[in-house]
């Protein structure tokens, strides 16, 4: 019986942390590992940074100028395993090559055929996420800014998404201005407006993937283009 009760226990704890993995946008904080003699942290910049995980397809994709893009699969209590992964490797120049450094680390920390651990803390106002290797690496998150995840418990209406073609808007307050950004951080959409609530975007001519919508400078929503 005590090990029927422990067995539903774990189940339920990787599935809690499983679930909680899934629904947040997360953001990189540090990158640890036994062969820095300090924490190495992320270099400002003026490009959103955006991490999530999904479980239709089972995928992980990572974004710090670059984007790391695995296909993952969750093989036990808090473990996934990397069954694939690609990185883009654009020069980002707008620092003396900080951000291609830690975003090197971050590409080179996932490697094929390998497993992960991860384990989430929520102390109430903030959930944090850390991911480990079996060499003692660690990549450290925060909760994230405002995402797809969260559009329902926003005034907002964004859709459709995916879109193929017009991206509409709805916010209940005022909409200022409209910033978007690839899966590489590159600014590809920049607009201001007249205190609107109602927009629509042509997003025809956009290539296939994914989008950070920033709307007001501050809120950050995932788009997917078909």
């Amino acid at each position: 019986m005590k090990k029927t009760f422990l067995f539903l226990f774990v189940t339920n704890l990787f599935f809690a942390q499983n679930s909680e993995l899934i629904n947040t946008n997360w953001q990189v904080t540090k990158f640890v590992g036994e062969m820095f003699p300090t924490d190495q942290l992320p270099t400002s910049m003026p490009y959103q940074q955006v991490t999530d995980f999904s479980s239709n397809p089972s995928k992980l994709s990572l974004t710090f100028f670059n984007n790391v893009s695995a296909d993952i699969t969750y093989t036990g209590q808090n473990i996934f395993t990397v069954n694939s992964k690609a990185c883009t490797l654009a020069d980002y120049g707008g620092d003396n090559g900080q951000v291609n450094h830690f975003f090197g680390l971050l590409c080179n920390f996932f490697i094929k055929d390998t497993n992960y651990y991860y384990f989430i803390e929520n102390n109430g106002t903030e959930k944090t996420l850390t991911i480990g290797n079996a060499i003692f690496q660690e990549i450290h998150f925060k909760s994230g800014n405002l995402g797809t995840k969260d559009i329902q418990s926003s005034k907002i209406v964004l859709g459709p998404n995916p879109v193929k073609n017009i991206l509409n808007i709805n916010k209940s307050d005022n909409i200022t201005s409209v910033k978007i950004f690839d899966s590489s951080g590159k600014l590809v959409y920049d607009k201001h407006y007249e205190k609107s609530k109602t927009l629509s975007i042509d997003m025809h001519t956009f290539k296939t993937g994914t989008y950070i919508i920033q709307l007001n400078g501050e809120e950050n929503y995932k788009v997917i283009k078909e």
